[in-house]
């Protein structure tokens, strides 16, 4: 009887707190990727190359954010797997290709991040290539950081990191909440250089869009919690 009543009053605590329907991000690209490059492509054509973003924000902001990552997987540079939906904190999905060279300093900033949020925040490099080319790039990379690496020949894992790639390119970087939901998209995460004013951005932009992740994840928390409580 006892289990019976708990159970009643989970169920109106979820119609009290209406739960929005799951979007799964693989799904929304399906849906909304054509009609974003037919826009990109024609705002290029015209010469209109300022417009990209804002059409790019657009998308980001109207289909993408909120949707659910579904789980990937990466094979780990030193071997063995690494499975997102295992991972019970935010995520920092950064991709990268060996062919595209990281500034030290850059590599340095993410230490520092990883350094900063060890133990809050799981911050993985994605390399798309083969592992020897990959373990070649990764050189730097303190133990707080999770490198990985897709051979896009072979990748039979998870048809999510397809999308990841085809629809965003390299480098970007992805943040999710330990609940899976996709919160932001950088598409231009690197830096560019080591000048003062271009490093003080990259530094600023890397530790905001993690502040929000984090204050969205624990927002998304709080009200998970609400509704098993029922209040």
């Amino acid at each position: 009887m006892k289990h019976l009543f708990t159970l009643i009053i989970v169920a109106l605590s979820l119609n009290a707190f209406p739960q929005k329907e799951k979007v799964f991000f693989e799904d929304a690209i399906l849906r909304h990727l054509k009609t974003f490059n037919i826009q990109c492509d024609l705002a290029l054509k015209n010469n209109n190359h300022d417009n990209v973003d804002t059409i790019f924000n657009a998308f980001k902001d109207n289909y993408l954010k909120g949707t659910i990552v579904s789980d990937l997987q990466f094979k780990r540079i030193s071997g063995g797997y690494l499975q997102t939906d295992k991972i019970d904190v935010p995520i920092l999905l950064i991709t990268k290709q060996s062919c595209f060279i990281t500034h030290r300093e850059e590599i340095k900033a993410i230490n520092e991040m990883a350094n900063k949020y060890k133990g809050k925040l799981k911050t993985i490099v994605l390399f798309w290539d083969r592992r020897g080319s990959a373990k070649k790039a990764s050189k730097g990379y303190n133990r707080n950081v999770d490198v990985v690496y897709v051979n896009e020949r072979d990748n039979k894992l998870n048809l999510t990191l397809s999308s990841l790639k085809n629809a965003f390119g390299t480098p970007a970087s992805f943040y999710i909440t330990e609940n899976k939901e996709l919160t932001n998209i950088d598409r231009k995460f690197y830096l560019k250089n080591i000048k003062r004013d271009t490093k003080k951005a990259f530094y600023e932009g890397l530790y905001s869009d993690i502040t929000q992740l984090l204050l969205e994840n624990e927002m998304h928390r709080t009200e998970r919690e609400q509704v098993f409580r029922g209040q």
